[in-house]
């Protein structure tokens, strides 16, 4: 008797995509905020004149903050 081509059994390889996607109200939340806060926050620190370093780098939290809650609205369409 030979076995079909395939995995053996057992435990399969771990999906990457399942431990990185964001779960649970409080991921949506913090990457609200951290969208609401970094947008405004780098606007803000542009408008007083703080430096392009610092103004880029609150805009990168707030970019981090919109790819954050966009894969969480992704994770949970895939999950309903």
């Amino acid at each position: 008797m030979t076995h079909s081509a395939g995995p053996p059994p057992g435990r399969r390889r771990p999906n990457l995509w399942h431990w990185l996607s964001p779960r649970g109200s409080r991921g949506f939340v913090l990457g609200v905020s951290m969208a609401v806060g970094g947008l405004a926050g780098g606007a803000r620190s542009m408008v007083d004149g703080e430096g392009i370093w610092t103004a880029f780098g609150i805009f990168g939290v707030g970019v981090l903050g919109v790819v954050f809650t966009i894969a969480w609205i992704v994770t949970y369409a895939r999950e309903r």
